[in-house]
């Protein structure tokens, strides 16, 4: 379906850049959006927003996964690659937020058929996102999910407190394995260990004492062993970390998606179905 939108200047600053006016979020009917044309929650829907994609890692399989998961549980999903529409606005009445950005990434996506200038940086992580996630989160009560890399958000030393771990950088891609599962944790019990077969091992260090460890890795290859699933209260809302996700593999493993599963209803405070 075409949906035509004259971009004026007032649209263009919406954006960020004119060049990237059209590079809006996708909505599960595949529409073009901008944050102030996002229809108002329904009452008693659950709005779930996803900021991925850059251009190391892919947007797309992240996104079928984790819509996948919003689909399963009826949560409305909104997605993006482009942190300049991930707004103030946009995230004011969301119910979770999951993001899977590094401080050093551009837009991994754009819209079709031909560009005549590579994607700019788009400014991940602004201040301006910084505030509104912190102040969503420890305020109302708003669930947050990091996932993969957004660990490595160094350049921002308020929001890596506010996640409550400190990033260690990975290895190389390799098969890493998930074990040491917190049998105590809602997130991570009865789950058994299991691999997968190419990703990153990303590390976290515990900064906060709050932090409760969930899992922990080991690559196959280079032997490293981390803590790589963690999470904590942050006010009246509810942080978790899980640090796979560089390729594919992870979007489409079915006990990976489950943690996340797990993960996104317990930061909700709501009971965990079964996946």
């Amino acid at each position: 379906m075409t949906v035509n939108r004259s971009i004026t200047r007032r649209n263009a600053l919406k954006a960020g850049a004119a060049s990237l006016a059209s590079a809006a979020i996708l909505t599960p009917e595949g529409y073009a959006a901008y944050p102030d044309d996002i229809r108002p929650k329904k009452k008693g829907e659950t709005k779930v927003v996803f900021l991925g994609g850059d251009y190391l890692h892919n947007f797309s399989a992240q996104e079928q996964g984790l819509r996948s998961i919003c689909d399963k549980a009826g949560w409305k999903c909104y997605s993006l690659h482009d942190a300049r529409y991930a707004t103030p606005r946009l995230i004011e009445d969301a119910d979770c937020m999951m993001v899977q950005r590094w401080m050093g990434g551009v837009p991994g996506w754009v819209p079709g058929p031909i560009r005549e200038e590579s994607p700019t940086d788009d400014g991940y992580m602004s201040e301006e996102l910084e505030e509104a996630i912190i102040d969503n989160v420890t305020g109302r009560g708003m669930a947050f999910l990091s996932l993969h890399c957004t660990i490595a958000s160094w350049g921002r030393p308020k929001f890596i407190n506010f996640l409550g771990v400190y990033g260690i950088i990975h290895g190389p891609l390799q098969t890493v394995r998930l074990h040491n599962f917190n049998q105590n944790h809602p997130i991570s019990r009865e789950t058994k260990d299991f691999d997968i077969p190419l990703d990153e091992n990303f590390g976290a260090e515990i900064i906060d004492k709050n932090v409760i460890p969930l899992y922990e890795t080991t690559g196959l290859s280079d032997k490293r062993h981390d803590i790589a699933g963690w999470c904590l209260d942050q006010g009246n809302g509810r942080v978790v970390g899980l640090t796979m996700g560089h390729t594919y593999f992870a979007y489409q493993d079915p006990n990976y998606l489950k943690l996340i599963w797990r993960a996104a209803h317990w930061a909700l405070k709501r009971d965990i179905p079964p996946y």
